[in-house]
């Protein structure tokens, strides 16, 4: 099938790994994002705007290059639905430099996450009204995985919550909450998730220790380790973090 997410590139661009969301995984690492200008989607429908978009064949020497070139620790695949149109993924995985992290709502063939589980570092898994056949699968079996919960979608999906490292809240469509009532469609998502499960809404930037210590400072797309040890731990108290170093 002929289409921008699918061995067509419309972004090649480093980024840090809180704009993907990952925020307890390696915090300070930066990531060469591939694929559709929109990124992932909660139900991998291709826009319209993305089948008019520029497209750039997306090949092993385009690819061995950017890398070079941004001096990443590693690739994003961020199609709009990475395992329903495999194949560019297929070229990250043989040609990547680094880690490999993958951004799906869980869509896809049967046989779509054959090797990937080993093979993946990290998943942005994105969760709405439908998710996909293979969220539970990736959710249990994932070396880390982090859910985008898409609102409103109350109460969550019946999945394997406790196996995710973390979740983050958004409204699914950008103009459908504001202010007050989209802080309301979060509290009202994260209450209904695990108490143990670290739940990000709009207002929360950073990821703090049980004793109240900052581990991780977050600040327009950017990071920083406070209280966060070399050895996983907090500084302060001692206890063991959730972070993936």
């Amino acid at each position: 099938m002929d289409n921008p997410f699918d061995g067509s590139a419309v972004q090649l661009v480093p980024q840090n790994v809180e704009k993907l969301p990952l925020w307890h995984w390696r915090p300070g690492a930066r990531l060469l994002a591939i694929g559709s200008r929109d990124g992932a989607s909660f139900d991998g429908a291709i826009d319209a705007s993305e089948e008019r978009s520029f497209r750039r064949e997306l090949g092993p020497a385009l690819l061995t290059a950017a890398q070079e070139r941004a001096g990443t620790d590693g690739v994003f695949a961020c199609w709009s639905e990475s395992l329903l149109y495999p194949r560019s993924v297929a070229q990250l995985r043989e040609h990547r430099i680094g880690v490999l992290a993958v951004a799906t709502a869980g869509h896809g063939p049967a046989d779509a996450l054959e090797g990937l589980l080993d093979e993946v570092g990290a998943w942005v898994l994105m969760i709405g009204d439908n998710p996909g056949q293979h969220a539970a699968a990736i959710m249990r079996g994932g070396r880390h995985v982090e859910v985008v919960l898409g609102l409103p979608n109350t109460p969550p999906a019946d999945l394997p919550w406790d196996a995710v490292a973390a979740v983050h809240v958004q409204a699914q469509r950008t103009i459908a909450a504001v202010g007050a009532e989209l802080a309301a469609w979060e509290q009202a998502a994260c209450a209904a998730l695990p108490s143990a499960l670290p739940c990000y809404g709009h207002g929360d930037n950073h990821t703090l220790c049980g004793c109240g210590a900052t581990l991780v400072w977050r600040s327009s797309g950017r990071s920083r380790r406070d209280s966060l040890g070399n050895d996983g731990c907090c500084t302060a108290c001692g206890a063991p973090s959730a972070i993936t170093l």
